[in-house]
């Protein structure tokens, strides 16, 4: 199995990623309903697809398999940092323990 940044060209992942901060005039819920309701574009500023090194994402799904591993150590890494952000780290490892487990596709 290969991640999709890996095989398709020009690189795409699997997923992109939408700033609910750089929303700026729009409510969350509102382009939301707007942008999935209705299909109207979605702020330039506010959509990231990972493609340059600068912008580069992983994301993790909680229902992955590999999820809460993987949230534990980082968790534990962060927790010198930023024990608060640590903590919450470690609830969706939690969480992720809970779910039906799948492996990624």
């Amino acid at each position: 199995m290969k991640l999709d940044r890996n095989i398709t060209r020009p690189r795409k992942g699997k997923y992109a990623l939408i700033k609910l901060r750089n929303l700026r005039a729009y409510s969350r819920w509102q382009f939301f309903e707007e942008t999935c309701l209705h299909h109207s574009k979605v702020p330039s500023d506010a959509i990231d697809f990972g493609n340059t090194d600068e912008t580069d994402f992983f994301v993790i799904r909680l229902k992955d398999k590999f999820a809460a591993p993987a949230l534990r150590a980082y968790a534990k890494v962060a927790r010198k940092a930023e024990p608060e952000y640590a903590n919450e780290i470690l609830l969706l490892a939690k969480k992720a323990d809970e779910l039906e487990k799948r492996m990624p596709d």
